[in-house]
């Protein structure tokens, strides 16, 4: 096989990076013609307003599609926090990473999922993005979803093989977040792919305990349908029907005694539930654990 001359492929080189030389001054001459300056900040702004046609020709002009501002806010960033499916593709096919993190280590995916974008969820998890990444507080695109009641995109992370019972910096997972909002139907979708039902935070906290504090019946009848130990106690020692007796919420005490609830569990200042609910003045509450009580 014959070799080129080492003077010939230097030629081919030199008329490719000139031929390339061309093509960004070009790109550069259609910015000025559209009156976009070639700045990180034009380029940045033109990703949030859903120019694609402009982030293209800034990076075919030399703009490295990773820049960020100064804030530390990248154009695929920008461009997903504001639903600009269009200009997220463009950036996505000319090489900017997936998986690059902002100044609290979140990813474009988080956004994606915070925002509710199923569209551009899809087409981030397509281009390779990282199911695991934290951010600054421990969360996971997957808590993200559940914390917002996204099921559709819930859905889509677990068929990816999202961890289903990763944890926060509090020991939280995307399962207790869902109950603690009340968000039976991202609750069920998690427990459906195997979370844990008891999981607990640093605290002890479960999603039990957390749902029947908030005041969620149908998520606390969900997770005892499946279930959730029902006298587990944090390390302050609450129960479910504690926490429910100390916040006022009736019928899910009502519903904890109907199912078996401990009436001698005590607190770490050794108080019951009769006491708490006495000490912060619940009457009907009251009046329920003394007629368990006497049933008993």
């Amino acid at each position: 096989m014959r070799r080129i001359p080492s003077t010939f492929t230097a030629l081919l080189l030199l008329v490719a990076l000139a031929a390339c030389g061309k093509s960004q001054d070009a790109a550069r001459d259609q910015l000025a013609q559209k009156n976009l300056a070639y700045t990180d900040k034009a380029f940045i702004e033109s990703a949030r307003n859903g120019d694609a046609n402009a982030v293209a020709l800034f990076i075919d002009a030399g703009m490295n599609p990773d820049t960020k501002s100064t804030t530390g806010q990248s154009a695929l960033e920008a461009a997903v926090l504001a639903n600009q499916v269009d200009t997220v593709k463009v950036l996505l096919d000319k090489g900017a990473d997936v998986n690059a993190k902002n100044k609290s280590n979140g990813t474009a995916l988080m956004n994606a999922v915070w925002k509710g974008n199923a569209e551009i969820v899809n087409l981030l998890l397509a281009h390779g993005a990282d199911l695991e990444i934290k951010d600054d507080r421990g969360m996971t695109g997957l808590m993200f979803a559940a914390w917002e009641n996204h099921a559709d995109i819930l859905k889509a992370l677990l068929e990816k093989g999202a961890s289903v019972d990763a944890r926060d910096e509090n020991g939280w997972t995307a399962m207790m977040r869902a109950a603690f909002k009340g968000h039976t139907e991202s609750m069920l979708i998690l427990l459906e792919k195997g979370a844990d039902v008891n999981a607990g935070s640093k605290e002890g906290d479960t999603a039990l305990t957390r749902a029947a504090q908030a005041g969620h019946i149908e998520t606390v009848k969900a997770l005892l349908g499946r279930g959730a130990d029902i006298n587990r106690q944090d390390k302050l020692g609450n129960t479910a029907l504690l926490k429910a007796a100390q916040a006022g919420h009736k019928e899910i005490v009502s519903l904890l005694l109907e199912k078996g609830a401990d009436l001698s569990a005590v607190d770490s200042e050794g108080k019951t539930a009769l006491e708490v609910a006495k000490e912060q003045r619940r009457a009907e509450i009251v009046q329920l654990l003394k007629n368990a009580e006497a049933a008993r």
